[in-house]
């Protein structure tokens, strides 16, 4: 069964969904695997090693669960042998090796930084024969002001995130927002998803969203798979993984906003100024078009 790719931009909770859905007895979710950095294992491994941040862990703590005793330190550094073992396979394999390790079972994979690599999304266009997608959203302004908040004690934030149109640089999220949906629209105009879903659908009615996800899914809603998936904290991979592969989710799964920073997200808006941005700026004009023609007001 062919695998599902939950794409969003950064800070759309694409993580903490996977953990909803990874609960319903016919899929498992894993964390982000990043697989799509490079074409071949040896080629991404270099990439890990060369990287800032976690962006191996996500795929080390699931084939440390999958296939090596358990998401510790031992099974951690086994998932990384068997991945030095198979440096000239190609990464489709390792994705293929995903799928049928948890088969019966359909392979969810959420993903949050692929949208803002063109490459990237290069090799999951190559790949998307075998491959289906979920297009996840958020309201850009909630989406911003948890990227800022997250942000804002952060030593390095990637240059992309910054308008430079202004000295000091500043952080404006709206512009990896507007980066990755501009790069899921070109993907998805080959290749429609199986859905178009705004997350504040799940906090508007949980079940009537989760029914749709598992009916596009071709999964059973019922009863107990709904409650299931009210029980996100209970998945597999859910919280920080092992001293040795701490990461692999997004921060939003793994730390805690205050009741500040919630309720401002809460109180969306396209034309109000901009809570992160000093000089009162509203989105900028290609923001909200695109928030609007994705439903958003």
């Amino acid at each position: 069964m062919s695998p599902v790719y939950l794409l969003s931009a950064p800070f759309s909770g694409a993580s903490v969904l996977a953990g909803m859905l990874g609960r319903h007895p016919a899929l498992y979710a894993v964390p982000e695997l990043n697989l799509f950095l490079a074409n071949t294992v040896g080629g991404l491994l270099d990439i890990f090693d060369m990287g800032q941040g976690g962006h191996s862990h996500g795929l080390l703590r699931a084939l440390a669960q999958l296939d090596h005793g358990g998401q510790h330190d031992e099974g951690i550094a086994a998932a990384r042998a068997w991945l030095d073992a198979r440096r000239s396979a190609g990464v489709a394999e390792v994705l293929q090796n995903l799928v049928e390790r948890v088969a019966p079972k359909r392979l969810l994979v959420p993903d949050a930084e692929s949208p803002l690599r063109p490459m990237d999304l290069q090799g999951l266009r190559e790949a998307r024969p075998r491959i289906e997608c979920i297009h996840l959203l958020r309201h850009p302004w909630s989406q911003g002001v948890l990227l800022h908040a997250f942000s804002q004690d952060k030593l390095f934030v990637p240059q992309d995130y910054k308008d430079h149109s202004v000295r000091p640089p500043l952080l404006d999220p709206q512009i990896c927002w507007l980066r990755a949906e501009h790069n899921l629209q070109a993907l998805f105009g080959e290749r429609p998803p199986l859905l178009h879903l705004c997350g504040e659908a799940l906090d508007e009615d949980f079940d009537a969203a989760m029914r749709q996800l598992c009916e596009v899914l071709g999964i059973s809603a019922d009863a107990s798979a709904l409650a299931a998936m009210r029980t996100a904290e209970q998945w597999t991979f859910a919280g920080h993984g092992p001293r040795s592969a701490p990461y692999g989710l997004e921060p939003e799964a793994l730390e805690s906003f205050t009741a500040t920073t919630l309720d401002l997200a809460a109180a969306a808006s396209l034309s109000k100024p901009l809570p992160w941005r000093p000089d009162g700026a509203p989105f900028a004009p290609e923001v909200q078009a695109r928030a609007r023609a994705c439903g958003y007001l």
